[in-house]
């Protein structure tokens, strides 16, 4: 069956309707009208497997042959740890304890059949607390361990809306720098710390090559399938960069956004900041 990841902040929520389950990411989709996932298998990109450990953070020095970060009061982190799930029903919990209160219960798999990421943000012994891809933005719960495999990443993306610039990090130095297209006013592009959930490579015009959908969801478009997912993608037209263009996505060039996702693991940090 073919799988669908259609519609972000572009497209009506009527027109593309995706129905049943084989929808995969729709929720990205529905944010911005991707036509994604064709075809086409989704790119399994994989994180090295390490222990969990506490993520370090440290100065940012900028190369001399780079443009100079983005200024910000939030330390970029050397490296960030990821959950994924191995196969079975994730349970999120309100607490470290088999007997809390459930949170939200998170399929193994995203919408496009990759193993579900999880963002570590801190941890208790045989438990981690994870930030859950739901709503509301920045949701957290408490998973048990033998759940999820462990990895480190040492990627991390910064947006700052206010600059339209994304800047990637990798081990806390800055590898490259791209100007964006943001949301506009009235479907403004959230704010916050996510991660990339799900990774399709060639979803087809005008979002080529590459769609990165987002822990993060519209705050205003509730309405739309699956609760208006917020992504990263290419565009055709250029020139929305340096503009706010979008229903919330961040928009960029297809050559600037295929360099980006190049060996990007699921999981990896975004912050947005104004």
């Amino acid at each position: 069956m073919r799988n669908v990841l259609s519609r972000l902040a572009n497209a009506h929520p009527l027109k593309q309707a995706l129905a049943g389950v084989a929808v995969l990411l729709v929720a990205a989709a529905a944010f911005e009208g991707w036509g994604l996932l064709t075809r086409s298998s989704p790119k399994h990109h994989v994180a090295k497997p390490v222990a969990v450990a506490t993520p370090t953070e440290s100065p940012t020095p900028s190369p001399s042959d780079l443009p100079a970060p983005t200024q910000t009061a939030v330390p970029v982190p050397v490296s960030s740890t990821v959950a994924t799930a191995q196969g079975q029903l994730i349970v999120a919990r309100t607490a470290p304890n088999a007997k809390a209160k459930v949170v939200q219960s998170i399929s193994p798999h995203n919408l496009i059949g990759q193993d579900t990421p999880f963002l570590v943000v801190g941890s208790q012994p045989g438990w981690l607390q994870v930030q859950l891809p739901v709503r509301p933005n920045g949701t957290t719960g408490w998973v048990s361990a033998d759940q999820v495999a462990t990895s480190t990443v040492g990627d991390y993306l910064l947006a700052t809306l206010s600059t339209y610039r994304l800047d990637h990090y990798r081990d806390g130095k800055l590898v490259d720098s791209f100007p964006i297209g943001i949301g506009v006013p009235a479907t403004p592009t959230p704010t916050g710390t996510f991660y990339i959930w799900a990774i399709q490579d060639a979803p087809g015009p005008p979002y080529d090559p590459v769609i990165l959908a987002l822990s993060a969801f519209s705050p205003t478009l509730t309405n739309w399938p699956l609760g208006g997912i917020v992504g990263v993608h290419g565009w055709q037209d250029p020139s929305v960069e340096g503009k706010q263009i979008s229903n919330g996505c961040l928009r960029m060039h297809p050559g600037d956004v295929s360099k980006l996702e190049k060996d990007l693991p699921l999981g990896t940090p975004i912050q947005i900041v104004n």
